[in-house]
């Protein structure tokens, strides 16, 4: 959840007290979400409404600080340069654009959907993945930035590296990431895609999800004193 959160926000510390926030509000309603097929989307969904109050307040994102996480073993010299790469190209897209981007690219969220959830026009989204999508695409190597299965190396290409992604998660890729109007897979979304698992990796090494848990349960348990403190009055 970290991962995705740095994916659409690029700060360390946005990304980690959206995280604390949406599963401290997990943690004291899992009464009723440990019964929902997802959990996790919900959690997530709170994750992007923090992340996008706090977008609608900059003009462009904070610029990202790759260096606070180190690079995790198990990448290749290739993958993290890709991974650093997508990051720093990410930090020069402004907020809409870039929240745009990983909701439609990588999680497959239709335009009209993330227009109704982020109060936008279904033109206004389109608009800013277009220019998103040219000005990643760019800025990673690819020609036209269509992700059209066209640049350095075909979607597919990066997406069969041996490394940070295990035969199990290269079978899940397949199926989740949406294929070009030639049957290539979309290059935009493999990147996407890589960096994600490149900051999973990165951060289950660092000192981060402990923090978080640790904020998380002060967090619920303030919440329960509170609460017992109003029963009691």
């Amino acid at each position: 959840m970290t991962a995705k959160a740095l994916l659409l926000c690029g700060h360390p510390q946005d990304a980690e007290d959206a995280v604390q926030e949406a599963y401290a509000a997990a943690f004291v309603r899992w009464e009723r979400l440990r019964h929902y097929d997802a959990p996790d989307a919900w959690v997530y969904r709170i994750v992007r409404q923090r992340l996008w109050v706090v977008a609608r307040d900059r003009s462009r994102t904070r610029p990202t600080e790759p260096g606070t996480l180190q690079t995790p073993p198990s990448a290749g010299v290739e993958q993290t340069v890709e991974a650093r790469a997508v990051l720093t190209a990410l930090a020069q897209l402004p907020s809409r654009q870039r929240t745009v981007l990983v909701l439609n690219c990588l999680e497959g969220m239709t335009q009209e959907a993330i227009a109704g959830e982020l109060g936008l026009t279904r033109g206004a989204v389109a608009s800013s993945v277009f220019r998103a999508r040219a000005k990643l695409g760019r800025a990673i190597g690819m020609s036209d930035g269509t992700g059209a299965g066209k640049g350095r190396r075909t979607g597919r290409e990066r997406h069969d590296d041996p490394g940070l992604v295990p035969s199990q998660a290269q079978a899940q890729a397949q199926a989740r990431l949406r294929e070009g109007p030639t049957g290539s897979v979309d290059p935009v979304t493999v990147a996407l895609w890589r960096t994600e698992l490149w900051l999973r990796a990165a951060v289950a090494r660092s000192g981060l999800p402990a923090r978080q848990l640790a904020a998380v349960l002060t967090s619920s348990a303030d919440t329960d004193a509170a609460e017992a403190e109003g029963e009691g009055g």
